[in-house]
């Protein structure tokens, strides 16, 4: 496989989730610029994600007939060229219109990424997921770090224009390499095909699935969206420490998601899934506790190796799940579910944080994940019958 898919694979993903956090980092700071309530804050997140999770499904699927590299480059550069220009503005209303183009490009990556490891992967399927989200990691914790080190220095704005620059470098990028990308696609289609050949998995299971991974994200990614906030507001941290902080999530999974990932390949990922569910159940609890702040980012370490280290076993999952869609499609409405999960559930959160306090709903957000476990010992249980991930686990 030519190193250089490879890297640029990667590397895109880091690039990529740094445009899915780039507003929670810096949402203190967003909040008193324009007088913001929490519910209006999740409305903002929730406008910019439902635009990504639909252009993600559509998309997805797009890129099952179009090359998918073209898909991600073009991608890059609308993001990064639209966020740009969105911090160029001081009219809240063209900020908020550029931030939803924006969305367009930001939702070209995952479905058309994901299902690029499939093209070009013939084995060790869960280390490959594993590297993919451990570079994912990397970037929002390099991200969150810089945006720690700027704060007390420049505005949100030129903050917003300097995290745009890696996107517009990375959509020239794709495009350059892209005799590299077809060339290993084509080496790949005698191999892979694009709709997998081993036993189908009942559709019901896989929307069953899906449903477990919605539950899942809903309690997770609320806490995570406003964790910067709340360390702020609750615990009286400095926006700038508080970015710190939070990019100790990222620094979780950037040590755990390529064991994760190993994991995958020797274990039912179902099980690697709900582990990684169960955990930060009681650790979202504690964290709301008054405690020593030393023990803060046990708790925010631990979490975040379980967020991101679930990210091989779901896309496992989804790939096996799904032999009867095109990869792209399939992961499409992978993508289209976690981006609305991801849009509505800071959007709630916001306004139940409005009546009841942030902390409080800290812990109703922990809820979730204790569901989201029952539900996964459920379908683990169900899969057995049809031996979907018996033998090995990477699909082939």
């Amino acid at each position: 496989m030519n190193r250089s898919v490879v890297i640029l694979r990667n590397v895109g993903h880091g690039v990529n989730d740094i445009f899915w956090y780039i507003l929670p980092s810096l949402l203190p700071v967003i909040l008193d610029q324009f007088g913001m309530k929490y519910g209006t804050a999740g409305g903002l997140l929730t406008a910019f994600l439902g635009v990504v999770a639909v252009f993600s499904f559509i998309l997805g699927k797009i890129s099952d007939y179009f090359p998918r590299h073209i898909i991600i480059g073009a991608g890059f550069l609308v993001a990064s060229l639209f966020l740009i220009g969105g911090s160029l503005t001081n009219n809240f209303n063209l900020f908020v219109a550029c931030l939803l183009v924006a969305g367009i490009g930001v939702g070209s990556y995952h479905a058309a990424g994901y299902a690029l490891i499939e093209d070009i992967t013939e084995n060790r399927k869960g280390r490959a997921y594993g590297m993919f989200e451990f570079w994912g990691a990397a970037g929002v914790l390099l991200m969150f770090l810089l945006h720690g080190l700027l704060l007390n220095h420049l505005s949100w704005r030129n903050i917003i224009l300097i995290t745009s620059i890696p996107g517009l470098a990375m959509g020239f990028l794709y495009f350059i390499y892209s005799e590299r990308f077809r060339s290993a696609a084509d080496r790949a289609k005698g191999k892979i095909l694009n709709k997998t050949e081993i036993q189908d998995a009942p559709v019901l299971l896989f929307i069953l699935f899906i449903i477990s991974f919605t539950i899942r994200y809903f309690g997770i990614l609320g806490v995570v969206s406003f964790t910067s906030t709340y360390l702020v507001r609750e615990l009286g941290l400095q926006a700038n420490v508080a970015s710190y902080a939070t990019g100790i999530y990222f620094l979780g999974g950037l040590i755990f998601t390529p064991f994760m990932g190993m994991q995958c390949d020797i274990r039912n990922p179902i099980l690697v899934l709900l582990f990684t569910t169960l955990i930060p159940f009681p650790l979202i609890f504690l964290m709301t506790l008054t405690q020593p702040l030393w023990v803060l980012p046990v708790y925010l370490l631990l979490i975040g190796g379980s967020y991101y280290g679930a990210g091989p076993a779901m896309s496992m999952i989804i790939a096996r799940m799904s032999s009867k869609l095109g990869k792209g499609e399939a992961f499409g409405y992978f993508m289209a579910v976690t981006s609305v999960t991801f849009s509505f559930s800071p959007l709630l959160f916001g306004m139940l944080a409005d009546r009841i306090g942030l902390n409080l709903t800290m812990k109703i957000y922990s809820l979730p994940l204790l569901l989201g476990s029952v539900v996964l010992l459920v379908l683990f249980v169900v899969e057995k019958r049809y031996c979907l991930f018996e033998g090995t686990t990477t699909v082939r």
